[in-house]
């Protein structure tokens, strides 16, 4: 259960003189939270900084910022000091949400964002049409969605899924699996411990594991990178450039139709091979095969065989190299 214990404050209004800054004004709310929570949180434009804090309490700091432009309303001021004095925060057992204005006049004249310190625990949902989103050091499930706002992770102690249409994806520390899925947006990932799946049409996937999980990636026409990868991999793009280093602790799977495939493979993990380029070469080193090697197709086993790592290119190169794992990094 969560309840309020200090009631809405208005802070003072940062007002200024010069018409062409916009001015803000604040509010703040202190639950106590007992047993876990769920976080969620709406804007239209604002900003959602959520960040974990002490463990069964929850702070919101509202940021209120009153816009400029044709279509704000005259009293655009009064809306904004009714929404400090009326918080749109809500208080459902143990959920709390935090919404933009309701009605459509004070939707114009305001723009909302939230900064909100969770117990470690509470699980987090956001949602933005426009509005960058930051979330860093909670421990329960995290689900992100955006039109077209920035969304930077870190530090997360269990799941993530996120949505977007145009914002850059950034993550930084991930204990669960991951979902990405964006219209154009580049994804970049460091220190994640979990599974990985993307799916992009046009942004670039830069990753990095650090623990066994399988990567399931595919794009439109962008790159796929990724580093110390141990699971499995299913990596498709229809005409960007694929580059994967680590050890396959399963199948790999990666194509593309017109781009190369370079895969490092740390040397004393053997697997079989199955590498194919309708127009590009196909190139094993480091290491010998066993079994048939032309130009254009490599089918066989190198050290004893083990996992299937099996890439095709329709009109580009193909190429494996199997060395030391410090020397066969990207």
């Amino acid at each position: 259960m969560i309840k309020p214990t200090i009631p809405a404050v208005a802070v003072a209004a940062l007002c200024v003189a010069a018409p062409v800054l916009a001015q803000r004004l604040a509010f703040e709310r202190s639950l106590e939270q007992s047993g876990p929570a769920i976080l969620d949180v709406s804007t239209v434009r604002g900003k959602i900084d959520v960040r974990a804090g002490a463990p069964g309490r929850i702070v919101v700091v509202g940021t209120v910022t009153i816009r400029t432009g044709w279509d704000v309303p005259a009293n655009a001021a009064e809306l904004a000091r009714d929404l400090v004095d009326h918080p749109p925060v809500e208080l459902d057992g143990n959920i709390v949400r935090l919404r933009p204005p309701s009605e459509a006049a004070a939707r114009r004249a305001v723009t909302v964002s939230y900064q909100v310190e969770v117990s470690p625990d509470t699980q987090v949902l956001t949602s933005s049409e426009s509005g960058a989103t930051a979330i860093d050091r909670v421990l329960g499930a995290v689900t992100v969605r955006t039109q077209s706002g920035a969304i930077q992770l870190t530090h997360l102690g269990g799941t993530a899924s996120v949505t977007t249409g145009s914002g850059a994806v950034t993550v930084e520390g991930v204990a669960g699996a991951l979902s990405v899925t964006t219209s154009s947006s580049a994804f970049s990932g460091r220190f994640l411990q979990g599974n990985l799946r993307v799916r992009t049409s046009s942004g670039a996937v830069d990753a990095e594991l650090v623990a066994a999980g399988d990567a399931d990636i595919e794009t439109g026409s962008s790159t796929i990178r990724l580093r110390g990868l141990e699971g499995g991999l299913a990596a498709v793009s229809q005409s960007g450039r694929i580059s994967i280093q680590g050890v396959p602790g399963k199948t790999w799977d990666a194509s593309t139709g017109s781009s190369s495939i370079n895969l490092a493979i740390d040397s004393g993990a053997p697997f079989n091979v199955e590498a194919s380029s309708r127009s590009g070469s196909v190139k094993v080193s480091g290491a010998p095969v066993q079994g048939a090697v032309s130009k254009r197709r490599i089918v066989g086993a190198v050290g004893q065989g083990g996992p299937l790592v099996r890439i095709s290119s329709g009109s580009g190169a193909v190429g494996i190299t199997v060395a030391d794992a410090g020397a066969s990094r990207f």
